[in-house]
């Protein structure tokens, strides 16, 4: 088996695994303007936060992964995944959402999501990158009950580089960006689900 094929078989069980728990609720963004297509609906990916960079910003810490781990040029599965989590590491209910992608060098808009109402704060965003470059997605929240965040938006910026995949890849850079990532975060969501389950069947019991 090739490393390139390894790398595609721990790909396709980790969206084997995240499609269990999640509905596709993104329209597929098609370059033709900027503001990307409305949610289908509130089903959102709510079972497990995220993990990646993190930030924090008063009493919250923004939790930002992409996936792929590094993204590629007219990948249409691109998605932008973050967790707005509060002091205890927990979720924050009843939220309104919205994401700005900019050009990092030029501050270009290259495409907006508009605000969305969801119920818990792990959201996903699809948005498959038109070229090569550096960029920074901007999450908004505005937060039900915060007194400064409710109308006000909470803000967190990410930097974000997108490659080309017919450019040929080093392998030390697919172990890095890929394989040991994905395989930690398979074992990660594997653990949880293994955990929920035997905490609902206790629960039950």
């Amino acid at each position: 088996m090739s490393r390139f094929s390894s790398v595609l078989i721990t790909a396709a069980l980790i969206l084997l695994l995240l499609g269990s728990g999640y509905k596709d609720n993104i329209d597929i963004y098609d370059g033709g303007v900027k503001i990307i297509g409305e949610e289908k609906n509130n089903d959102h990916m709510a079972y497990a936060h995220f993990f990646g960079a993190t930030k924090k910003v008063d009493n919250y810490q923004i939790v930002f992964q992409p996936f792929p781990f590094v993204p590629f040029v007219g990948d249409n599965s691109t998605t932008l995944n973050f967790s707005i989590l509060d002091n205890n590491n927990s979720n924050v209910n009843n939220i309104y959402a919205a994401l700005v992608i900019k050009e990092r060098n030029t501050g270009n808009v290259l495409g907006q999501i508009p605000y969305k109402f969801y119920e818990f704060s792990d959201i996903s965003f699809r948005y498959p990158f038109q070229h090569v470059g550096n960029f920074v997605v901007t999450l908004e929240a505005k937060i039900n009950g915060d007194p400064k965040y409710q109308d006000n938006p909470l803000i967190s910026n990410f930097e974000i580089s997108v490659n080309d995949l017919r450019q040929m890849i080093p392998f030390s850079q697919l172990m890095l960006y890929y394989v040991t990532p994905s395989t930690a975060l398979v074992a990660g969501i594997a653990v949880y689900l293994i955990s929920k389950k035997k905490a609902n069947k206790q629960a039950n019991g």
